[in-house]
């Protein structure tokens, strides 16, 4: 979702400085047709023996203060483009101490996870231990206990027959 707003507001804000370099391109424009117009008005010499007259300087003067104007827009426009690109600037800086300070958040995180899989690791490795030692004493107790038994059997079975033989011989006499 960050990444998303992030690009986003990439994405606005070369809309927004295309659109401030094309206002600053037509206003460069414009002020080129009223300097060609303040040279025309320089030209015209309308007075006696071709002099200038009150009128042809009049409107110099007026062509200069259009001029005028406009360069004032230019550098207007030049100081919100200089506005914007250091508020751009600020909040690009400001998003990556953000992440830097989530990445910063993620890798002790990650630390913690880590060390707690160590001693969750060791803690296995004793249980895994303690199982196979467990495994092998009752491997061993039935292992014992099976030839006990077996001792038992062949026993019981040997006293039975001799058990028989003395009946019979018992018997007999």
């Amino acid at each position: 979702m960050k990444k998303i707003a992030f690009l986003f507001i990439a994405l606005l804000t070369f809309v927004v400085k295309g659109i401030a370099q094309d206002r600053l391109k037509s206003l460069t424009e414009e002020r080129q047709v009223l300097y060609s117009k303040f040279k025309e008005s320089e030209s015209q010499s309308s007075g006696i023996f071709g002099n200038r007259t009150k009128d042809d300087m009049q409107s110099s003067i007026e062509a200069l203060k259009e001029i005028m104007a406009k360069d004032n827009e230019i550098l207007d426009e030049l100081n919100n483009l200089s506005e914007k690109s250091k508020s751009d600037f600020t909040e690009q800086y400001n998003d990556l101490i953000q992440q830097n300070n989530e990445l910063r958040e993620k890798n002790r995180e990650l630390s913690e996870l880590s060390e707690r899989h160590k001693g969750w690791s060791k803690e296995n490795h004793t249980i895994l231990e303690s199982v196979e030692e467990e495994k092998t004493f009752t491997l061993s107790i039935s292992v014992v206990v099976a030839f006990l038994l077996i001792v038992y059997v062949i026993k019981f079975y040997a006293l039975k027959s001799k058990y028989n033989e003395l009946k019979k011989q018992q018997r007999l006499e």
